[in-house]
């Protein structure tokens, strides 16, 4: 059967899928070998979200299965999402039986444009041959850089015929994005030429492993480091002396904190992710970005370099030269949750951190610090996302720990179950502070609309996932962090 092929072919990248099936996938579950794991998420969108966390802990093409049109619209935002962090997705989705789409049945949907917005790429396949060449196209579209989801379409009744190409052939897919050297010596060159030069890092650190190459770069040119705004991995260590803090969500307070500067080096990252842009960033000023993702060098007015940032950074500390360092700290207020992130720091290096609590994301970093492939949040401002990518990351034998507000717990909570059903070491820190607190500091309104009350670790312990509730919060982070068991604290703050 095409089924037993389809996963030959799977089992190339990874051993597991996460989804949520229905009648159009129940052909392609019976081809299902027992070695292959299949984590069960009680909506689509988790399972997508929870693929994203298995990613974040292998660096292996995450999969996912979902059913027909209303599974693929169900999980539209974690997809975007999943496109915006440039993360590797294989999504499978059900179809109506190929002999009738043109009756369009229930179920049905022109599911390659629905999918083309938010993916690499999208494709139906029209016969059982073109199922493994689908499959394999959009695999290795995923996986090249930039990475993101690719969709790939199968009818149901396909996967029950014989497919008569062999594709058994094992799968290869080597990307290179190596740096031209007379460009990394024009771009330290232009470096050299200035007094007060501002370098700005990012995500792609992080995913390229290059932060003992960008350690050395910084420390031989005596560089001030920012975080992007709002970076979603480690971009930096927080504990060097030359790490000036991460930007500030608006761009005119951007351009406030690098206004001292001459030239700004953007290596890895976005100065564009900002959630208030209310000025140009940085008009007039020299702009050098260097980045592995053409699309995002494609949106800027400055001078772009689309190469492995490993490698520049690599090839630029060999012709980079010692500035004098003069480095502006990014100024933070108070939050009313500093005591608890530094209660927290001392123990956190045991896990990785999913962030999903908007009003205090900053205090949570002051805290943690950055420390390699240990801090993930999402790039593209979706809630809802922490709770299923920490449970992928910790079915794939990762520790995680999810710092969330209330408010974003309530998005995706039944994520919870999947975590109790497989296991996983895996906690759960809810900050409540009655709703939207981070809407309500920005707006100023005291409307009911922006203060909903709920109880998370009710919500939690109603799918078996042990929960409790603590208004001393050393009390609530002793019990949460007293054994590997699955946990989950609710702290309230006034």
């Amino acid at each position: 059967m095409l089924g037993n092929k389809v996963y030959e072919l799977l089992s190339q990248f990874t051993d597991r899928i996460y989804g949520n099936p229905g009648t159009t996938e129940l052909s392609f579950l019976k081809g299902k070998p027992e070695s292959f794991k299949y984590f069960l998420a009680l909506h689509d969108g988790i399972a997508v979200g929870m693929a994203e966390g298995y990613y974040l802990k292998e660096s292996k093409l995450g999969i996912v299965n979902l059913h027909a049109s209303p599974g693929l619209s169900n999980a539209m935002g974690f997809i975007n999402t999943a496109f915006l962090d440039r993360s590797p997705l294989l999504i499978i989705a059900g179809q109506q039986s190929s002999k009738f789409l043109n009756d369009e049945p229930r179920l049905y949907g022109d599911l390659t444009s629905m999918a083309k917005p938010f993916t690499k790429g999208s494709f139906e396949a029209k016969s059982e041959d073109e199922v493994i060449r689908l499959l394999m196209r959009a695999s290795k579209l995923a996986l090249t850089p930039p990475y993101g989801p690719v969709m790939v379409s199968i009818p149901e009744d396909l996967q029950l015929k014989e497919a008569t190409r062999d594709e058994r052939r094992k799968v290869k897919h080597d990307v290179s994005l190596c740096c031209n050297e007379e460009s990394v010596k024009e771009v330290v060159e232009r470096v050299n030429s200035h007094e007060r030069v501002a370098l700005v890092v990012g995500y792609e650190i992080d995913v390229f492993n290059a932060h003992d190459e960008l350690n050395d770069f910084v420390i031989k040119g005596g560089l001030p480091v920012y975080a992007e705004p709002f970076s979603s991995r480690a971009p930096y260590s927080g504990d060097s002396k030359f790490f000036m803090g991460d930007l500030p969500r608006r761009s005119s307070e951007i351009n406030n904190v690098l206004k001292e500067y001459s030239m700004v080096l953007v290596i890895g990252g976005s100065l564009g992710n900002v959630l208030f842009p209310d000025d140009e960033i940085l008009k007039g000023k020299e702009v050098v970005q260097i980045t592995q993702d053409w699309m995002e060098a494609s949106k800027r007015p400055w001078d772009t370099f689309v190469c492995n940032p490993k490698q520049f950074l690599k090839l630029a500390s060999i012709h980079i030269s010692q500035h004098k360092f003069v480095g502006k700290k990014v100024e933070r207020k108070p939050s009313p949750v500093d005591k608890i992130f530094q209660e927290l720091s001392g123990v956190s290096q045991r896990y990785a951190v999913f962030d999903e609590a908007p009003s205090y994301r900053e205090a949570l970093r002051a805290s943690l610090g950055y420390r390699r492939n240990s801090l993930f949040s999402n790039r593209a401002g979706f809630i809802g996302w922490a709770i299923p990518a920490a449970f992928g990351y910790a079915s794939a034998g990762g520790s995680a720990l999810v710092v969330i507000g209330d408010g974003s717990f309530n998005y995706s909570f039944q994520a919870l179950w999947s975590a109790q059903k497989y296991g996983g070491r895996m906690k759960v820190l809810v900050i409540n502070n009655s709703g939207y607190n981070s809407l309500r500091g920005w707006s100023g309104l005291k409307d009911d609309i922006l203060s909903p009350e709920t109880s998370p670790w009710k919500l939690a312990s109603s799918y078996g996932f042990e929960a409790k509730e603590f208004d001393d919060y050393k009390r609530g982070l002793e019990w949460l962090l007293s054994d590997d068991a699955q946990k989950l604290v609710e702290l309230r703050i006034n």
